[in-house]
């Protein structure tokens, strides 16, 4: 005989599925995401995002602030073309390190001035993850370009 909970609980999962399903990528964005997390990594949390005003036309920029127990990271993304984003960084304490830029096609890779800035000219569109690696190695979540 079947439990009444799970036939609740079944007939829920299929009410949620057919009114808000879960976009089709979901399971690879958390692969994504997850991926490159072993014991001595840290991930930067979250903070503030602002939208700021284009100085040309429709564009917008954004910019994201990451803060970590060691560094904090801000980010601002600015559309370069219709498919790409220029992301240009900033590492405080500054220094110079190097920074990979994971796309869910290929890793950018560069070092960051003594100033901490670094940039990323034309980066596709799609999931990006920011890695910052000093005495350890610090990671931003998974953010949308």
């Amino acid at each position: 005989m079947t439990n009444p909970d799970e036939v609740v609980l079944q007939q829920v999962r299929e009410l949620w599925t057919a009114v808000d399903p879960p976009p089709p990528l979901l399971a690879d964005w958390v692969l994504f995401a997850l991926e490159p997390t072993t014991a001595d990594v840290e991930i930067f949390r979250a903070g503030g995002r602002r939208e700021l005003a284009g100085a040309r036309g429709e564009e917008c920029t954004r910019s994201i602030t990451f803060s970590g127990t060691r560094r904090t990271v801000v980010l601002t993304l600015t559309p370069s073309t219709e498919d790409t984003v220029r992301v240009d960084g900033w590492i405080a304490p500054p220094g110079a390190l190097p920074v990979e830029l994971r796309t869910g096609k290929r890793l950018l890779s560069t070092t960051s001035d003594e100033r901490g800035r670094f940039a990323f000219d034309q980066v596709e569109h799609g999931q990006v993850q920011l890695v910052v690696r000093d005495d350890g190695t610090t990671l931003t979540p998974a953010i949308v370009l």
